[in-house]
């Protein structure tokens, strides 16, 4: 036992380090803890905090860790990415969601109409933001935080300090996260863009069959009023959707975490 209890195995100061990167990857992009609202310092004070919690249980005494130059540069560019990934991953989801939303504007005629989120200070759609809080809130109703940094803390029994491999296998399962976007557009969405469709072949039959009708003065109103009124029906399937959609984020994490194996 060291008589200075500040002085420390450089192994220990490595590792930590490592496990400080990983971290810090995941506030780069998850959802919630990338909040551009959440200041910096404070997002700095959590990710010293978790990585204080998580090195403990973390196995590296038998891990070849590098101690100093371009390797150690290395494997901390590894960490961030891996963290950087896990939080793509999860952020993927709520993409999904709001591209619903924009599709749904469109349709409305909100196409046009954008608004600053005050989350990642980008120009939004209406609908596109409104789904994005509710998601939001569905999220941290169902724990998804505490789901990432579950994931996190697992990575490290999975994907040993410094030992990350970014395959093809990885690129694939990431390609396969992107497509999913559109599919999660279209499932979350679904009532409003299939009502809005039917409303718009209804307009167009009008728009044949009584030509003297101003089918634009008559179907803007219409389409924005149909819009609401079946997202504010639809409420309740929503939520249902985004819970299948949080709650099946594990499975997706994990094999995202056994592709950078």
């Amino acid at each position: 036992m060291p008589t200075n209890p500040f002085q420390f195995d450089p192994k220990d100061v490595v590792a930590f380090v490592l496990v400080l990167m990983r971290m810090a990857g995941i506030f780069l992009t998850a959802p919630v803890f990338a909040s551009r609202n959440i200041p910096v310092m404070v997002k700095a004070s959590w990710i010293l905090f978790i990585a204080f919690l998580l090195f403990p249980v973390v196995e590296f005494k038998t891990v070849d860790l590098p101690a100093s130059g371009l390797p150690l540069a290395m494997a901390v560019v590894r960490e961030m990415l891996i963290g950087f990934s896990i939080g793509l991953g999860a952020t993927l989801i709520f993409t999904g969601i709001q591209l619903a939303g924009q599709i749904v504007d469109i349709q409305m005629g909100l196409g046009m109409v954008n608004i600053i989120d005050p989350v990642t200070n980008n120009q939004i759609s209406v609908m596109g933001q409104y789904y994005y809080l509710i998601a939001t809130l569905v999220f941290m109703a169902v724990n998804g935080h505490h789901l990432l940094l579950r994931a996190v803390a697992e990575s490290f029994a999975v994907i040993p300090l410094g030992h990350a491999h970014f395959s093809v296998a990885l690129g694939t399962k990431m390609m396969g996260l992107f497509t999913q976007v559109f599919f999660i557009a279209f499932r979350v969405g679904a009532p409003v863009i299939g009502a809005l469709f039917i409303t718009n072949m209804a307009l167009g039959v009008i728009a044949r069959t009584v030509p003297q009708m101003n089918v634009f003065i008559v179907g803007m109103p219409l389409s924005l009023a149909v819009g609401f009124l079946v997202t504010a029906i639809s409420m309740s399937f929503f939520v249902f959707i985004l819970q299948g959609l949080f709650k099946g984020m594990g499975t997706d994490l994990a094999v995202l975490i056994h592709a950078m194996l």
